[in-house]
């Protein structure tokens, strides 16, 4: 049974596909997206056709249509930390992030993605913290 997808989220300009000849086809966020465009949608922004037939290899656009777990806030780990090694983690994720993105990201108005998960553990565990730290929530969607 083929899984039934719904892009309410899509981003502004996101890039489609056109070639249901591609192997990855069925699982391209691009594709599947782009099939569900609807009739009265002027533009689209779509990646070039005759890019496409020029490459070789795995495709550099592909987007997977599986969801990711994203986290949401990080309050609870910097609270958990001693004062010593708080301050010195805000110091090297706002070096990271930018001071606006690391006070969004801190109160979950920003979304993490698995790979930046990763960054902030590896930066936690940098200033001393051990175990691995929990974000405060987490969510599931398309890593667009």
């Amino acid at each position: 049974m083929e899984e039934e997808h719904h892009f309410t989220n899509i981003p502004y300009n996101y890039p489609l596909c056109l070639n249901r000849q591609c192997p990855k086809a069925s699982t391209c966020l691009r594709q599947l997206v782009e099939q569900e465009v609807p009739d009265s949608a002027e533009y689209w922004v779509v990646i070039s056709p005759k890019y496409q037939a020029k490459l070789k290899g795995a495709c550099p656009h592909y987007r997977s249509s599986q969801k990711v777990q994203y986290a949401k806030g990080c309050m609870n780990i910097l609270d958990n930390l001693p004062h010593k090694q708080r301050q010195l983690a805000i110091i090297h994720l706002i070096e990271y992030f930018s001071r606006r993105t690391y006070y969004r990201i801190r109160k979950g108005e920003r979304l993490l993605s698995p790979a930046e998960q990763r960054d902030v553990q590896k930066i936690l565990k940098q200033c001393g913290a051990t175990g691995k730290q929990e974000f405060d929530a987490y969510v599931e969607d398309y890593e667009w």
